[in-house]
């Protein structure tokens, strides 16, 4: 078990870095960006956000790792954490000021890191069922049709909020199904469902939320996208996949986590910070 609690820290620096790329990266698109192919011509040709692809995509190799014995809700708590990641990285890297409300929050999820820690026990997810699996691919499917008519929508505030929304719900789906595709062999991986579900909801996400992230502010994007994710995939583990935290230790696990969730929304003001992006002057990518 300790592997995989070193593989959820690794995830959490791997994602709270990129977060401060992709904040840098999606601000140098157009605000009337939409969910097409010119926006994804534009990132692929943006360095930045290559480089915070390869994090993000790291991030979750090892969240994948770690799912395959820890239960959501811990695993979710601790890329929540990610947050806190980048909010220490814009004080040492950027010289950002934390604010007492700030370090409170990274108290907040240092401690329930720890409860968290002391709760969980190494077991695999329990196998869906038929209709279990059909409910996750009809969800994925609402979450896909939702994000493109959201984004191919006016351009708008409340919409780059809904995107977020909806990138959360998504990013949830891909842990659900990392935690509990029943095996990854190659025959499996290419009939299996669950992992179609997983590998589309991956990319759901992260069209979705970079789009958000250029039609709305970036503190709430973050706190909704991380909230969203971080709730949904815990309830979906312990719904579908039976998580439950060791005998006993359910209070305290329930503790652990909601001091994470909201510590990482405290610190969600310098999870993707404003001044990152207002760094690089913004241009657009368009051709």
């Amino acid at each position: 078990m300790g592997a995989a609690l070193l593989c959820v820290a690794g995830a959490a620096l791997c994602s709270g870095t990129a977060i401060v790329l992709q904040a840098v990266a999606v601000r140098r698109l157009p605000p009337e960006a939409r969910l097409d192919a010119a926006l994804v011509g534009g990132l692929a040709r943006n360095p930045v956000y290559l480089l915070a692809l390869v994090l993000v995509a790291t991030g979750f190799a090892l969240s994948f790792v770690a799912l395959r014995t820890l239960p959501l809700f811990a695993v979710q708590a601790g890329r929540a954490s990610s947050l806190a990641v980048a909010a220490l990285l814009a004080v040492t890297v950027l010289g950002a000021r934390l604010r007492w409300t700030d370090w409170l929050g990274l108290a907040g999820v240092g401690t329930g890191l720890v409860l968290l820690a002391s709760t969980v026990e190494s077991r695999p997810a329990s196998e869906l069922g038929a209709a279990a699996t059909w409910v996750v691919v009809g969800g994925t499917a609402a979450l896909g049709v939702a994000a493109v008519l959201t984004a191919l929508g006016p351009p708008s505030t409340r919409r780059g909020l809904v995107l977020a929304v909806l990138a959360g719900g998504a990013f949830a789906v891909l842990a659900l199904g990392a935690r509990t595709a029943p095996s990854w062999h190659r025959v499996d991986l290419l009939t299996d469902p669950l992992v179609w579900c997983a590998a589309v909801s991956g990319g759901l996400g992260l069209a979705s939320s970079a789009i958000a992230l250029r039609r709305a502010p970036v503190v709430a994007v973050t706190a909704l996208m991380v909230g969203v994710e971080t709730v949904t995939g815990a309830l979906l583990g312990i719904v579908l996949a039976g998580d439950r935290p060791a005998p006993g230790s359910a209070a305290a696990a329930a503790c652990g986590f909601v001091l994470v969730l909201v510590g990482a929304v405290v610190v969600a003001r310098f999870g993707t910070p404003e001044t990152v992006a207002a760094a690089t002057p913004a241009r657009s990518t368009a051709p």
